[in-house]
């Protein structure tokens, strides 16, 4: 169970990982934060804010194993994800616009057509896999 848990959260962590360094967090590497120009963004820094916006992932879905509600698990998951994908993009919004209101940071600077459809994909793979009741 416990490995199925962590294999959720660096699968999750991963995806947001990697569809950051595809977008706009990926495009200021060695570069200083729009709103913190002190901290130099690299891929450790936006490695770290990941694992940390996707922990609550695998908690809900082990909370959700516990309480036997897991199919019901999926769709919050996945809100859990775009909201960690917010989280990641937040940063980097204010060298965009300061007028940005509630979701449209994250719709104009992070989704993509391609990029995230596959990122919710395997998170879907690997959340119903670790949702799925174990076989003896």
């Amino acid at each position: 169970m416990i490995l199925r848990l962590i294999t959720l959260w660096t699968t999750a962590a991963t995806a947001l990982l990697a569809h950051a360094l595809l977008g706009i967090p990926g495009d200021y590497l060695g570069q200083g934060y729009p709103q913190y120009p002190g901290l130099t963004v690299t891929v450790l820094e936006l490695a770290f804010v990941a694992l940390a916006a996707t922990l609550p992932i695998p908690l809900v879905a082990a909370a959700a194993r516990w309480v036997g509600l897991r199919w019901l698990a999926l769709p919050p998951l996945i809100l859990l994800w775009l909201w960690a994908a917010s989280v990641m993009i937040q940063p980097f919004a204010i060298d965009f616009g300061t007028t940005w209101r509630g979701t449209e940071a994250l719709r104009e600077l992070f989704l993509h057509r391609v990029h995230t459809p596959l990122a919710l994909l395997s998170l879907i793979a690997v959340s119903a896999w670790t949702l799925a009741p174990r076989r003896a």
